[in-house]
Protein backbone atom coordinates (compact mmCIF):
# COMPACT_ATOMS: atom_id res chain seq x y z
CA UNK A 1 0.00 0.00 0.00
CA UNK A 2 1.33 3.42 -0.97
CA UNK A 3 0.45 6.52 1.06
CA UNK A 4 1.00 10.23 0.61
CA UNK A 5 4.30 11.18 2.24
CA UNK A 6 5.96 7.78 1.66
CA UNK A 7 9.54 7.98 0.38
CA UNK A 8 10.13 5.77 -2.67
CA UNK A 9 12.81 4.95 -5.23
CA UNK A 10 12.15 4.65 -8.96
CA UNK A 11 14.43 3.77 -11.88
CA UNK A 12 14.33 6.21 -14.79
CA UNK A 13 16.61 5.06 -17.56
CA UNK A 14 20.12 4.71 -16.17
CA UNK A 15 19.32 6.83 -13.12
CA UNK A 16 17.82 6.09 -9.74
CA UNK A 17 15.50 8.74 -8.35
CA UNK A 18 14.44 9.26 -4.75
CA UNK A 19 11.25 11.13 -3.97
CA UNK A 20 8.12 11.23 -1.88
CA UNK A 21 4.53 10.45 -2.83
CA UNK A 22 2.76 13.80 -3.11
CA UNK A 23 -0.57 12.72 -4.60
CA UNK A 24 -2.61 9.62 -5.39
CA UNK A 25 -4.53 9.77 -8.66
CA UNK A 26 -7.48 7.45 -9.18
CA UNK A 27 -6.71 6.48 -12.77
CA UNK A 28 -9.74 4.23 -13.19
CA UNK A 29 -12.07 2.30 -10.93
CA UNK A 30 -9.48 -0.46 -10.54
CA UNK A 31 -6.12 1.29 -10.61
CA UNK A 32 -4.21 4.24 -9.24
CA UNK A 33 -1.22 6.29 -10.31
CA UNK A 34 1.12 7.96 -7.86
CA UNK A 35 2.65 11.40 -8.16
CA UNK A 36 6.21 11.16 -6.90
CA UNK A 37 7.95 14.44 -6.18
CA UNK A 38 11.49 13.67 -7.28
CA UNK A 39 14.24 15.32 -5.23
CA UNK A 40 17.47 13.26 -5.50
CA UNK A 41 18.87 11.87 -8.76
CA UNK A 42 21.62 9.23 -8.54
CA UNK A 43 23.90 8.06 -11.34
CA UNK A 44 27.27 6.31 -10.90
CA UNK A 45 27.06 6.92 -7.14
CA UNK A 46 26.86 10.68 -7.74
CA UNK A 47 24.00 12.48 -5.98
CA UNK A 48 22.31 15.49 -7.48
CA UNK A 49 19.71 17.50 -5.58
CA UNK A 50 17.37 19.11 -8.08
CA UNK A 51 14.41 21.39 -7.74
CA UNK A 52 11.58 19.07 -6.65
CA UNK A 53 9.55 17.99 -9.67
CA UNK A 54 6.56 15.66 -9.98
CA UNK A 55 6.34 12.49 -12.03
CA UNK A 56 3.52 9.97 -12.39
CA UNK A 57 4.23 6.28 -11.74
CA UNK A 58 2.44 3.00 -11.14
CA UNK A 59 2.78 1.15 -7.85
CA UNK A 60 4.86 -1.51 -9.61
CA UNK A 61 7.45 1.09 -10.65
CA UNK A 62 7.93 2.41 -7.12
CA UNK A 63 10.34 0.57 -4.85
CA UNK A 64 10.52 0.83 -1.06
CA UNK A 65 13.24 3.15 0.17
CA UNK A 66 14.29 0.68 2.88
CA UNK A 67 17.40 1.85 4.71
CA UNK A 68 18.48 4.27 1.95
CA UNK A 69 18.74 7.29 4.30
CA UNK A 70 20.72 5.30 6.87
CA UNK A 71 23.22 4.06 4.28
CA UNK A 72 23.61 7.45 2.59
CA UNK A 73 23.27 9.70 5.57
CA UNK A 74 25.15 12.88 4.94
CA UNK A 75 23.58 15.37 7.30
CA UNK A 76 24.36 18.40 5.15
CA UNK A 77 22.69 16.77 2.14
CA UNK A 78 19.63 15.92 4.22
CA UNK A 79 19.48 19.51 5.52
CA UNK A 80 19.63 20.79 1.94
CA UNK A 81 16.84 18.37 1.02
CA UNK A 82 14.68 19.53 3.95
CA UNK A 83 15.22 23.13 2.81
CA UNK A 84 14.33 22.34 -0.81
CA UNK A 85 11.16 20.51 0.17
CA UNK A 86 10.17 23.08 2.82
CA UNK A 87 9.86 20.40 5.51
CA UNK A 88 10.25 22.51 8.66
CA UNK A 89 9.89 19.66 11.16
CA UNK A 90 12.51 17.50 9.46
CA UNK A 91 14.79 20.52 9.16
CA UNK A 92 14.45 21.26 12.90
CA UNK A 93 15.13 17.62 13.70
CA UNK A 94 18.28 17.60 11.54
CA UNK A 95 19.67 20.89 12.80
CA UNK A 96 18.65 20.38 16.43
CA UNK A 97 17.49 23.98 16.74
CA UNK A 98 20.43 25.69 14.98
CA UNK A 99 19.47 28.95 13.25
CA UNK A 100 18.87 28.64 9.49
CA UNK A 101 16.21 29.93 7.12
CA UNK A 102 13.67 27.55 5.57
CA UNK A 103 12.54 28.64 2.10
CA UNK A 104 8.80 28.73 1.42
Amino acid sequence: MVNIGDWKIVKIGSMTVVGYVSNIIHYSWHSERFELTKVVWIKNNQYLLKKPSPGIFTEEQLEPIGDFWDKHQDKSTLIDLALKTGDREWFKELTEGKRHTVEQ
